[in-house]
């Protein structure tokens, strides 16, 4: 009879050890998928202000949010131990990111509280610690000691962007650099040039954050996605031959040398490309054909100057209503720096060459010129980030 309570006694510490262990798993998973979930919320917030602002959310990369992909506490980790805690939970380690525009977040964590060691489990380096107060924990009763474990758990979050689209155009001045009138996100409206759109509670919505199974096939690189052309890097001429610029000179500077290197060309709608000048296409939202010019237009020649500068690495999108999106975006002019773009309006982009000049395909019956900003306007910059180890 005795030996059957003293198994029946063991039976029921073995039990109770089991439902602490099964508790404790159970709530660092739940501590687990709320900071995933909380590490992705940075980047859905950016993608969604961006989309209220009439500009592509697709643009707003992890490096939008966090352009220092190396940080020893990023953004995107800060909000994940905050919800950790929250859940009691510590992070362990810093959150992954994964996917073309870090869209996918891995986080692990363990809980605060611990389950202990009973007296005959402690070793002879568990009593010192005891003794001199080391490596204690406490459990959820209260209780300190040795700890046998903690809950551990690990979760994956992802970001689902809406499928936006630009509908209708507002012509520019000389009906040349029109804009867009409207965004659409799959089936709701949610920006128009003249005022208007949904609310953002409403538009939150179709910003959603999942928890998935696996991390991103793509790996998070802390750059915009280059887009590169197929084919071999061909290394751009300068306007009747003149000398190409120096690699040693950094990054920004090059783009404005690239970009100068064409001075005098003619301005062509739809003209121009990574690898130089080109006959342009018809016709501008006023009527204006580029196809008997070879030269560049404004955003062929951006194009131009940051694939040259970067050495095929970088590949801007083509048109102004993507590159307004594809870098770091700056808010003033006092934040340009020479090699970045400078949008004086949503349908026009040039090389910011400092010194309060930019270098810029006008429009049709003009050429590629450095000329002022001043009174020219601003809508936005961009900054281009250099591709790893260039400065």
């Amino acid at each position: 009879m005795l030996l059957a309570m003293v198994c029946a006694l063991g039976l029921s510490v073995l039990a109770i050890q089991v439902a602490q262990a099964n508790d404790m798993r159970s709530r660092a998973q739940i501590a687990a998928d709320a900071a995933a979930i909380a590490a992705v919320t940075p980047l859905r917030d950016a993608a969604l202000s961006r989309a209220l602002n009439g500009d592509l959310p697709g643009s707003a990369g992890l490096w939008t949010v966090e352009p220092n992909e190396n940080a020893p506490n990023p953004i995107y980790n800060r909000k994940a131990a905050d919800y950790a805690k929250r859940n009691g939970a510590q992070l362990a380690g810093k959150v992954r990111p994964s996917g073309i525009l870090g869209e996918t977040m891995k986080a692990s964590v363990q809980t605060e509280d611990c389950f202990l060691k009973d007296e005959k489990e402690l070793t002879a380096k568990d009593r010192e610690d005891l003794a001199n107060n080391r490596n204690i924990c406490t459990d959820r009763g209260g209780k300190t000691g040795i700890s046998k474990g903690r809950g551990t758990a690990t979760a994956i979050a992802e970001l689902r962007l809406p499928e936006c689209r630009y509908e209708g155009q507002v012509a520019g001045v000389g009906g040349e650099g029109g804009s867009p009138a409207r965004m659409r996100c799959d089936r709701v409206i949610v920006w128009r040039a003249n005022g208007g759109g949904v609310p953002r509670e409403r538009a939150l919505r179709l910003f959603k954050v999942r928890l998935v199974a696996k991390e991103a096939a793509e790996k998070y690189t802390g750059m915009p996605d280059s887009g590169l052309p197929s084919g071999p890097y061909v290394e751009g001429e300068c306007r009747k031959d003149g000398p190409k610029p120096d690699k040693s000179v950094p990054f920004g500077e090059r783009i404005v040398l690239w970009a100068k290197c064409w001075l005098g060309t003619p301005y062509s709608w739809g003209g121009g490309g990574p690898r130089g000048p080109s006959t342009g296409i018809c016709c501008s939202p006023g009527g204006y054909s580029g196809t008997n010019t070879v030269g560049f237009d404004c955003s062929g020649l951006t194009q131009y100057a940051v694939y040259q500068a970067s050495g095929g690495k970088i590949l801007l999108p083509r048109t102004t209503y993507y590159q307004v999106n594809f870098g770091v975006r700056l808010h003033s002019v006092s934040q340009l720096r020479p090699g970045d773009l400078i949008f004086p309006n949503p349908g026009h982009v040039a090389v910011y060459a400092g010194g309060g000049m930019m270098v810029e395909a006008p429009s049709t019956g003009l050429r590629v010129r450095v000329a002022p900003i001043e009174g020219r306007g601003f809508y936005a910059g961009v900054h281009v980030p250099p591709p790893a180890g260039d400065r």
